[in-house]
């Protein structure tokens, strides 16, 4: 019975590796195309003097999508705001306590923002981003995957804590 709940956990943790990395480089990739997009706009704005419609909405969608999609990196690293006296404090049985009440509270948030995010793309599929004229819910698209992802990426640090914060690394 060990070894399999051994196995599922290695098996989740190797799953959520391959995501998060997967996360976070089509988070880096978006960073790259918005400050490409934030250039094309200011050579467009200043130097020509023919502002293109499209950039800024688009780098404001970018930017929302590598936001949600660097959480889950953030959250597996470790370097979300913790309490840390409590975890200078708790030692042990206390300290994996705290670790659980912390990824209990993270997956309630990241629940509710799962939850009204995915209500929120399908009240607003019809309406589309002025500029882009796509559905604006791509953009709010970002909202329940990035909770979705860094939910997985909240289970994985339970199981296989990371604390690369200099105040907190243990």
């Amino acid at each position: 019975m060990r070894t399999q709940s051994n196995r599922a956990v290695a098996l989740l943790l190797r799953t959520e590796r391959l995501v998060t990395e997967a996360s976070l480089a089509a988070a880096c990739l978006m960073l790259t195309a918005a400050a490409c997009s934030g250039l094309f706009q200011v050579v467009t704005r200043f130097v020509l003097h023919e502002p293109a419609t499209w950039s800024e909405p688009l780098i404001r969608m970018l930017l929302i999508w590598m936001t949600y999609l660097g959480l889950a990196a953030a959250i597996r690293a470790g370097s979300l705001i913790s309490v840390d006296l409590l975890y200078r404090l708790a030692r042990g049985r206390q300290r994996r306590l705290l670790e659980g009440a912390i990824a209990l509270a993270t997956l309630t948030l990241l629940g509710i923002l799962f939850w009204f995010g995915w209500d929120l793309v399908a009240r607003v599929r019809f309406q589309n981003l002025a500029g882009l004229e796509i559905p604006i819910s791509y953009a709010y698209a970002a909202i329940p995957t990035g909770a979705a992802l860094s939910m997985l990426a909240v289970i994985a640090q339970f199981f296989d804590p990371r604390r690369n914060e200099l105040d907190t690394a243990v």
